[in-house]
């Protein structure tokens, strides 16, 4: 191999190298970003929206003049006739032409329809503010499951951090314990079971390097990113971020519920659903539309084309009265339908606002138990270090035992292991507790 081929080969690699070890940064706050951009299931909720802010329209216009343009060319294939008895002898008369023309410009305008148009225009209103919250509920729920995402990966890749460390202490240790085996302080047995305790932790290293690599997908798929990209988190494990002051939980249920737009989209479910019970009783009421008509009307054979003086031009205005007498008992059941599926939402309304108090009391006491987590956490941790360090000593200098040591280097493990999971319960569980009581900013 040439200079020239070796160098073209050296930076090919450097150049691989550096496309697959390149990382974008990602903070929490570009994430939910990201994911109000992206994510599908959110996009939906705001074309729902859009799509009942049509809907008043649609309804509205109901009330209002419609104009209606109408065509009717007739072709005769055989004429109808009638027949005339004259002086014993019949003759047959055909009656039109081969050919009818007649072209019809037509308003109409609702006068009443037993209160449809005007009660399903209020409901369309109504349902355009339930859309409206709908949308912000599923916003701040698409925030919260972006901060669990997030804080998921970030303990996945703090877990893979403590495993790597555990991996390293374990090689350290053999290697630790074969220089006193050389200089016959210990004997081949220790060596054996430092040997054991290295190759028992790689499993537990492959798994956490695995679910690393999992959860970043996972939180990529929610935000629409690529799967595969490879972000490097920025965050900060400051617990000061997410104090809280103390609250009254009794007046926080009564004061933040009705910041909770699943509240409000309840009431207004209820009341659209009170105006449903109406519409159905339309069913038992008259209409009445006024209508006008303007027509032009032509006939003519095959063998010519209507003259000027052919067509017919007539107007009429009129009222069209109708009056329900006997349906089959379609409204009286459209009637109980309303009715029933109106004192159901009345109940799921008490049931969500039970649920909302209990909702604010869970994430209140699951807070505090995150904050005294780690707060303990963080003690177990400068406390583990230090008998690693004290109990490394001790087994060099012949005084402790190694099982003494490995127990030290567990301790520790399980230490930073606590206080992972007790920040990412802290963090979480600020922002489900800002959610809980009506909160849209989630983060500090």
């Amino acid at each position: 191999m040439n200079l020239k081929t070796l160098g073209l080969l050296i930076l090919i690699i450097l150049f691989a190298s550096s496309s697959l070890f390149a990382q974008s940064e990602l903070t929490i706050n570009e994430a939910i970003e990201l994911a109000l951009q992206n994510n599908e299931s959110y996009l939906k909720a705001e074309k729902d929206l859009e799509k009942a802010k049509n809907r008043v329209t649609e309804v509205k216009a109901s009330a209002f003049p419609q104009l209606n343009a109408g065509l009717n060319v007739i072709h005769n294939w055989e004429l109808p006739s009638f027949i005339i008895d004259f002086n014993g002898q019949q003759q047959e008369f055909p009656m039109g032409t081969v050919n009818s023309f007649r072209a019809d410009l037509t308003v109409t305008q609702p006068i009443y329809n037993g209160g449809r148009v005007f009660t399903a225009w209020g409901i369309a209103k109504m349902y355009k503010k339930f859309s409206s919250r709908q949308l912000e509920m599923k916003k701040r729920s698409l925030k919260l499951n972006v901060i669990r995402s997030f804080w998921l990966a970030v303990m996945a890749d703090e877990l893979l951090r403590v495993t790597r460390q555990s991996v390293e202490l374990a090689e350290d240790g053999l290697d630790v314990v074969e220089k006193m085996a050389a200089q016959g302080i210990v004997s081949d047995y220790d060596v054996l079971m430092a040997k054991v305790r290295a190759a028992n932790i790689k499993p537990g290293f492959i798994e956490a390097e695995a679910n690393s690599k999992i959860s970043h997908k996972a939180l990529n798929n929610l935000i629409g990113l690529p799967e595969n990209e490879n972000n490097k988190l920025i965050f900060s494990m400051d617990s000061v971020l997410y104090l809280m002051p103390d609250i009254d939980i009794d007046s926080a249920k009564t004061a933040c519920i009705e910041k909770r737009p699943e509240i409000d989209m309840m009431r207004l479910q209820t009341k659209m659903l009170k105006k449903a019970v109406s519409v159905a009783k339309a069913g038992y009421r008259p209409s009445i539309n006024f209508l006008t008509t303007l027509q032009y009307q032509a006939q003519y054979d095959n063998n010519r084309w209507p003259g000027s003086d052919d067509w017919r031009r007539s107007s009429f205005s009129g009222l069209m009265i109708s009056v329900p007498l006997f349906d089959s008992w379609r409204t009286p059941s459209k009637v109980k339908q309303a009715k029933l599926e109106l004192a159901q939402s009345k109940l799921t309304e008490k049931e969500y606002e039970e649920n909302i108090k209990l909702e604010i009391e869970q994430s209140w006491w699951n807070y505090q138990k995150a904050r005294e987590s780690l707060a303990a956490g963080g003690q177990a941790v400068e406390m583990s270090k230090r008998g690693l360090e004290i109990a490394r000593v001790r087994y060099e200098n012949g005084v402790g035992t190694q099982l003494e040591y490995f127990e030290s280097e567990v301790a520790l493990s399980i230490a930073e292991i606590n206080r992972i999971k007790a920040f990412y319960n802290l963090a979480t569980g600020y922002a489900a507790l800002q959610k809980a009581l009506g909160e849209d900013n989630l983060l500090k």
